[in-house]
């Protein structure tokens, strides 16, 4: 007996998933390019990315703290913006 999969795309995307999604990976992009600049790789793009969340010495342990949560509280907005916009658009496009 086989069992076919409905796939259906989602006519609102939820808050609290997306605003998660969006705290994680920015959490994570945050500490990658933290490691990148406490090993002392020469690229200014990981240098860039810590200075958006933190005015701390690139590479400190302050900056990994402060930048961490920022990058955290910040990715979680835009989770949230980025989920409200798609449900705006469901309403006006419609599926």
């Amino acid at each position: 007996m086989t069992q076919s999969a409905q796939m259906s795309s989602p006519t609102r995307l939820g808050y609290a998933r997306a605003a998660s999604t969006g705290a994680f990976s920015t959490l994570a992009l945050f500490v990658l390019c933290w490691a990148g600049v406490a090993l002392g790789l020469p690229s200014v793009l990981p240098h860039a990315f810590v200075g958006l969340f933190t005015l701390e010495p690139p590479g400190s342990a302050a900056s990994l703290g402060i930048g961490a949560a920022f990058a955290f509280l910040s990715g979680g907005v835009a989770g949230a913006i980025i989920a409200h916009c798609y449900n705006l658009a469901g309403r006006w496009i419609g599926d």
